[in-house]
């Protein structure tokens, strides 16, 4: 079966189409999933440095860092997490309406390139920072999923090993964070920060590189133009509005920086806000909308629960990237026979449970198969073990006595929120696809997808409520009212199970 966009190309075209979509030149997929592959794996390098470093590079002082208090640095890196997925979305309508899915990569890629770059130049400072930052999220906003998409098109509709594709690039993109951060975490220790964001960049050029030199020849004219494109009349204007809202508002938010209107906190509470309201706005617009029927309606209300429980999700996952980062560098132990574990390489552990318990679950499902938990238990269920992450760690928390703590404890901090991740992920985003209305399928995924960044939103906010000592409360907190939901779901599940089949009883 074709794709609904292959009625774009010609006769010709098609031909060449069919030919690269029937190679097996690259270990039995076509040769452009290689590309797109040795891509993923220098994106998930670029990635998992700016997970895995750049909040002790926010920290320490200069001329190593930036000098940033732990507090502000916390709230920067669950900012760039926030604005990172929701310029994502934005990306996502840029790739389908104006740019299509090969141009957006490009730009994409470049984009990452100048981003790391700017971190790698030492006499650029906080400007390289925030140039950077402003630049990987301009990035985002023109690239999407356009990685994901031009991988499904390089398939006829039907063809199993677009699967194994798709795992392939997840995979790609884990193992990347399961090496990452010990050779970037080492190389910080040894050279300094910035040649840690150097290598990044090295890896950014072969992404572009190696896209440059096959794109032509392995994709031929695949997503060359956009699925459904801005008429040619309106696109012009469109672009032009698109660009001057986008430089309006980096001036206005420059000028209440140097007036001093705004401060880090200030500026991520008005973003967190932003982002918490969004998701809300775009799902009443789909529940209202009269392409929705109304029992597609109310099958979505069945899903409010488990969009709820993806957001705390996340809530508990951002931990790692801003406080629990902190407490790894300050707070843990890391010597091991002798020698000193960088702060950056327990991302790694985190990164090598994701792709354990993945398989260990895709397993259990595929063999369970009609006998498997229905998607509420299962979100009931992963959202009581990311619960127990936070409450686990206010142990080590009250019962430190001033000295440093052993790493055991976030080792068993990552097993339990990794096996809650494993569970959810896929069972979050096969319920979306199932209540999705005929409509609105590609949005629904786009509004399951802003679960994540307003979970990083809802972080932002209560670092605010974080202070040193007061660790155990902050961790309860965020433990007790995650378990509650998690509960909630799990004893009404039937019912919820119930409103997400109604339409089909």
């Amino acid at each position: 079966m074709a794709h609904s966009s292959d009625d774009k190309f010609t006769p010709e075209q098609m031909k060449e189409v069919e030919r690269l979509r029937a190679d097996h030149g690259f270990i039995g997929h076509p040769k452009a999933i290689g590309t797109l592959s040795i891509m993923q794996l220098c994106n998930g390098v670029g990635s998992s440095v700016v997970n895995a470093i750049l909040i002790y590079f926010l920290i320490k002082q200069s001329p190593v860092g930036l000098g940033f208090s732990d507090s502000d640095a916390s709230q920067l890196m669950s900012l760039f997490s926030t604005l990172m997925l929701l310029c994502g979305i934005v990306g996502s309508y840029v790739a389908d309406r104006i740019l299509g899915p090969r141009t957006s990569l490009r730009c994409a890629r470049l984009a990452s390139l100048v981003g790391y770059t700017m971190l790698a130049l030492p006499f650029l400072g906080v400007y390289g920072y925030v140039g950077s930052q402003i630049v990987l999220c301009l990035g985002s906003m023109v690239a999407g999923r356009s990685t994901e998409a031009l991988a499904s098109k390089m398939y006829r509709k039907g063809d199993e090993r677009s699967t194994a594709a798709f795992s392939m690039l997840y995979m790609l993109s884990n193992v990347a964070g399961i090496f990452a951060p010990i050779i970037v975490g080492t190389i910080a220790d040894v050279f300094g920060y910035y040649a840690s964001f150097a290598v990044a960049a090295v890896f950014a050029l072969v992404a572009l590189g190696v896209y440059g030199l096959t794109e032509k020849k392995f994709f031929g004219p695949v997503g060359l133009k956009p699925d459904d494109p801005v008429p040619p009349a309106k696109r012009n204007a469109f672009v032009l509005r698109l660009v001057l809202i986008i430089v309006v508002v980096l001036a206005v938010i420059g000028v209440l920086f140097a007036a001093g209107v705004l401060s880090v906190k200030t500026f991520s509470n008005y973003v967190s806000t932003a982002a918490i309201f969004i998701p809300v706005v775009y799902f009443i617009y789909i529940f209202k909308s009269k392409k929705t029927s109304r029992v597609e309606a109310r099958r979505l209300l069945g899903l409010i629960p488990l969009f709820l429980c993806n957001i705390f999700a996340m809530w508990v996952w951002t931990q790692c990237i801003s406080i629990l980062a902190v407490y790894t560098d300050k707070g843990v132990n890391r010597m091991f026979l002798g020698f000193e574990i960088t702060p950056a390489a327990f991302q790694t552990w985190g990164c090598i449970l994701a792709v354990s318990f993945g398989a260990l679950t895709t397993l259990l499902w595929t063999k369970l198969g009609d006998r498997q938990p229905k998607a509420p238990t299962k979100l009931g269920l992963g959202t009581l073990l990311w619960a127990a992450g936070p409450a686990f760690m206010a142990i080590p928390f009250a019962l430190n006595q001033g000295g440093k703590d052993s790493p055991l404890w976030l080792l068993i901090f990552w097993v339990l929120i990794m096996l809650g991740e494993a569970i959810t992920s896929s069972a979050g985003y096969a319920a979306a696809a199932e209540v999705a209305p005929v409509a609105f399928t590609t949005q629904m995924m786009t509004v399951w997808s802003m679960s994540q960044s307003t979970g990083a939103a809802l972080n932002t906010l209560s670092v605010n409520f974080y202070h040193e000592g007061g660790e155990v409360p902050y961790f309860l907190t965020i433990g007790g009212t995650t378990a509650l939901l998690g509960v909630l779901v799990l004893v009404f599940s039937r019912k919820i199970s119930g409103v997400m089949t109604g339409a089909k009883e």
